[in-house]
């Protein structure tokens, strides 16, 4: 999405949960996927558009003295502001504070469903079907247990806390639904920082030269550059593999790496060093230490196997090729990595201390799995009957991607698109 200017809406801009701060240049300002790339890839003037964006969202005057909040949205806030302001346009009324409860049923048939608004138990009748639209069961812990890889917890989630209870997926079951990939999550590794309510995704980081991700075991398990689905899959492999010497896993960096990158909350140390970052940070969000080995003793990874790791791959960024796992050997490694770095722009050594590490969590952005539907976002029974009345689309239902992920959007893009297969199947068979 382009950038959207969020005084349009008016007082619900209010209603619009803020964005991650790991979507945000320095965690307050709004720029888009380009902008993003540009910048982290080191491309011809990064600086300057940084500076641009900088300067934009500081002499905005008349909007800062009504908000620290970006005038601008960006990214999926973009998208999901630009939809309300659609709905604004057409006077369609959006309830918010209305807490699903159950279906209403005659006959097999979903004709409603019954919500808490405010405290206050309605029932809600439809003229035609129901659609689910909601979030999957990340946040519910017993859910996660039941269907998701061991270990899991909800903490580990970089969803907001207290949504995406699994609600409409257990409404579907009990109607006799189907479902499918249960056992599968939009994966994303995650960092915890301390005093937010919930973990920041590492999406884009991992690619960068001077990185590396090892198990307690201090070795590699994975291309860190992979989509963040697929590496946090490869932790649960090497979880399996190595009897849990993989969740959680640690990035590891040094002093270069430090002073050029991003990694999480910590912004490079050219504008942000040590010294200004918050105290309660060190030996909780990160580690710190002059050598390889002091490191590897306050993290609790193996000295020998991380040293080791280390050299090795300091040998692979002189060649310019991984040969274990080929970070940085196809165009997905590469758009993240360094434009500047040479051989390969995904591959720099380790070499100067002081050296880092972050713990990185088998997290995710929601879950795959639910309710099965047909090509008209209707919902099927075990039998593959349609369940009449009822549709579901977005994370409640199960994914078009299957175990897959094309790429970011791959939640709301298919949601928004069945969402509008939906109404148009509701109304030519009303």
């Amino acid at each position: 999405p382009e950038l959207f200017d969020t005084s349009l809406l008016g007082d619900e801009l209010a209603n619009l949960r803020t964005p991650s701060p790991s979507t945000l240049l320095m965690g307050r300002i709004a720029w888009t996927a380009r902008h993003a790339h540009k910048a982290m890839s080191r491309s011809f003037g990064w600086r300057l558009l940084i500076l641009g964006l900088m300067l934009r969202y500081k002499l905005d005057f008349k909007w800062r003295r009504k908000s620290r909040r970006d005038r601008r949205a960006a990214l999926g806030s973009a998208l999901v502001a630009s939809l309300r302001r659609s709905l604004m346009d057409r006077n369609i009324p959006l309830w918010l504070n209305t807490d699903f409860q159950n279906l209403i049923t005659d006959n097999g048939r979903v004709i409603g469903m019954q919500v808490c608004r405010d405290g206050q138990t309605l029932q809600l009748h439809a003229r035609h079907a129901v659609i689910f639209g909601s979030g999957g069961f990340e946040q519910n812990q017993a859910l996660r247990e039941r269907y998701l890889p061991q270990p899991t917890l909800r903490d580990w989630s970089a969803t907001p806390p207290g949504n995406n209870t699994g609600a409409a997926l257990q409404a579907g079951i009990e109607l006799g639904a189907a479902t499918a990939l249960m056992d599968w999550a939009w994966w994303a590794p995650t960092i915890t920082v301390p005093g937010e309510d919930k973990p920041r995704g590492v999406f884009a980081e991992r690619a960068f030269p001077g990185a590396i991700v090892v198990n307690s075991l201090g070795r590699r398990f994975v291309n860190e550059a992979a989509p963040y689905l697929e590496f946090v899959d490869a932790m649960y492999r090497d979880n399996e593999h190595t009897g849990g010497k993989s969740i959680p896993s640690w990035v590891i960096f040094d002093g270069h790496f430090r002073f050029n990158y991003a990694m999480g909350p910590l912004m490079p140390a050219q504008v942000m060093p040590d010294s200004r970052l918050r105290k309660e940070w060190l030996n909780t969000l990160y580690f710190k230490a002059d050598s390889l080995a002091a490191l590897a003793a306050q993290i609790g990874v193996d000295r020998a196997g991380l040293e080791q790791t280390v050299q090795k791959m300091n040998a692979y960024a002189r060649s310019g090729v991984d040969a274990d796992f080929g970070r940085g050997g196809n165009v997905f490694d590469r758009y993240y990595g360094d434009s500047n770095v040479k051989p390969n722009p995904c591959l720099a050594p380790l070499s100067k201390g002081p050296y880092y590490a972050m713990r990185l969590d088998a997290g995710d952005i929601g879950t795959k799995g639910g309710l099965l539907t047909n090509e008209h976002a209707q919902v099927v029974s075990q039998d593959g009957e349609v369940i009449p009345g009822l549709y579901a689309i977005g994370n409640c239902s199960a994914s078009v991607m299957g175990t897959s992920y094309p790429g970011a959007g791959g939640t709301l893009g298919p949601a928004m698109t069945f969402g509008y297969i939906a109404a148009h199947h509701i109304a030519a068979n009303r």
